[in-house]
Order: C-alpha cells, then structure tokens, then sequence
C-alpha cells in the first residue's frame, strides 16, 4: 500500500463527491456546535461583563429574571443589579404590587463601604414614602440598615442579595451568607424596591433595565 492510500482512504476520482459530503458533515457539525452554544447563552444574561442566571430558585420557589441595569455615576461603575420574580413585567407599579418571592441581586464592581449603600436607601426611603409608611416601617428598617451596614467594605466581585419570602421577610445575604434574621413585612420588601424601579428610582438608565426594556 502506498504512502497516500494509508493515510488517506479518499480516492482522488472521488473528489467532488467526497468534498461535497465533507462540507455537509462540517456543516452539520458547525450547526450542531452553535446550537450548543446558542442553549448556553440562553441561560444566563450578561451586562458589563456581570453575568446572571435566567432563572433562580428561592426556597422552593423558581424565579425569572425580569431585568438588568447597571448603576454608575459618571465614569464609575458602581454595580449591577438583576431583578428575579415569579411572573416577569415591564410594569414598574405591577412589580411593587407583587407580594411573592423576589430577589434583587447586585454584583459588585466598585470598592465601597457598605453604609454607602445604606445612607442611599435611607434617603430613598424618606423620599419615597408618607409620614404614615415611614413611622410603621421605621424599626424594621432600622434593623435592615445595621444589617446592611454590618456587611462592612463591599469589594469588586461580591455578590449581594436582598430577598424577599413570603411568611420570613427580607433576607439579606453577601456571597450567600445570610447577614442576619429576616426582616418581617413585604411593605418593607416594597420600600426597597422602590429605590429601584419606583417612580423616583436611584437611577432611571438602571430602573429601565430592571424593567426589562430594550437597550
């Protein structure tokens, strides 16, 4: 047997034939290999390199992700944020009307002590809400501030949790460790989301993306 016809079972007769069968089967293997990684992407969403799963589950219950958006001021990235609920909306006053499991999650990207995070929300709180609300909220929002507080300097690639379920409260973690106790009340759950994709959100370019809306 000669050099070629061992390392070669092709017959150069055969030529436009065999390529024609060649080019099919890598185009078979091309579309088999994209599919693959098209399944991939489509279960995880991406924003400023931050990467978040379509779909988690809290307790026992699955959450959909409804959106993402990214909080900066000027040319700082501060973090990025992504929404989870059980039945995704593009409506902001539908999602605070919601009294079902949510997480609110933010990746981490800028070197920050936490209690910057918690003189915003406590600003936020007060502008958000009557008199009335803040009085009823105020101990229970007291306890979540130390909470949030108590997660000390937030570094590039931490990864914060406020979660709401129902029956135990607001839960708020840091790389999945549970700050402290539930904080009981949806309506307190409510003020915090608020910050977010309420009427006079932290940051309207975040609160659009939250809500899901087209880039």
């Amino acid at each position: 047997m000669s050099r070629r016809s061992r390392f070669s079972m092709i017959n150069p007769t055969d030529g436009p034939r065999v390529g024609a069968w060649r080019r099919a089967a890598l185009g078979f293997c091309l579309a088999a290999a994209l599919s693959a990684t098209g399944v991939t992407a489509a279960q995880a969403a991406t924003l400023e390199g931050q990467q978040f799963d379509d779909t988690v589950v809290l307790g026992q219950h699955k959450l959909q992700l409804n959106g993402l958006g990214l909080r900066g001021v000027a040319w700082l990235k501060a973090f990025v944020a992504g929404l989870y609920v059980t039945t995704p909306s593009r409506d902001a006053a539908a999602l605070l009307a919601e009294t079902g499991p949510r997480r609110l999650r933010l990746k981490i990207m800028l070197q920050a002590p936490s209690n910057e995070l918690t003189k915003s929300l406590l600003r936020r709180v007060k502008r958000h809400e009557t008199p009335e609300v803040q009085a009823r909220l105020a101990d229970r929002l007291a306890l979540f501030a130390q909470q949030l507080d108590g997660l000390g300097q937030l570094m590039p690639g931490d990864v914060v949790d406020m979660d709401y379920l129902p029956g135990k409260g607001l839960v708020l973690s840091r790389n999945g460790k549970a700050a402290g106790k539930p904080v009981v009340g949806d309506d307190l759950y409510r003020a915090v989301l608020q910050i977010f994709v309420g009427e006079h959100a932290i940051d309207p370019r975040m609160k659009q993306g939250l809500l899901g809306a087209p880039a």
